[in-house]
């Protein structure tokens, strides 16, 4: 027996979720895959003349509602896990931003990050440098190895002067 399309979508989501946390952008994504297999189509009715993608954003304003996707917590974990990775500032931005966060949601965080810890990005930058043992480089080659990591220019300057 075939089911209802909207709600085949709202569960398939509901499983991802429940295995993966993911963005709005990601979730879309996902369902846009599972809507161009062949076998959904032996599963699912889907409404004459209604447009797939649509019905996708209903699903995801569904789950947003009912407040099963919660973006601001996979921001606040990723932008951590990030931190403890010792990445850049700059190269955190991207990899939130590939991940498919809004890039105002990403740029608050950040801001809100650094109002909490002004220094943020030069502790992160300590903690490379003794990480990849780079102290007793030549300060040519550590300014190099350190602009390839995206570090900002303060940061690094700020680290040479002590």
């Amino acid at each position: 027996m075939k089911i209802d399309a909207e709600k085949y979508l709202f569960n398939e989501s509901i499983k991802y979720l429940g295995k993966y946390p993911s963005t709005k952008k990601g979730i879309e994504n996902y369902l846009l895959k599972i809507v161009k297999r062949k076998k959904t189509y032996q599963k699912v009715i889907f409404p004459q003349n209604i447009d797939q993608k649509l019905l996708i954003k209903n699903v995801i304003l569904k789950l947003d509602k009912l407040k099963i996707i919660n973006e601001n917590n996979y921001l606040e974990s990723l932008f951590n896990y990030y931190q403890q990775s010792l990445f850049s500032i700059r190269k955190i931005k991207n990899k939130l931003y590939q991940k498919g966060f809004d890039e105002k949601k990403i740029d608050e965080h950040i801001s809100n990050q650094f109002q909490e810890n002004p220094e943020i990005e030069v502790d992160i930058l300590k903690k490379y440098i003794q990480k990849k043992k780079l102290e007793n480089l030549d300060l040519n080659e550590l300014k190099k190895k350190l602009y390839l990591q995206s570090f900002s220019e303060s940061s690094i300057y700020s680290i040479i002067k002590e």
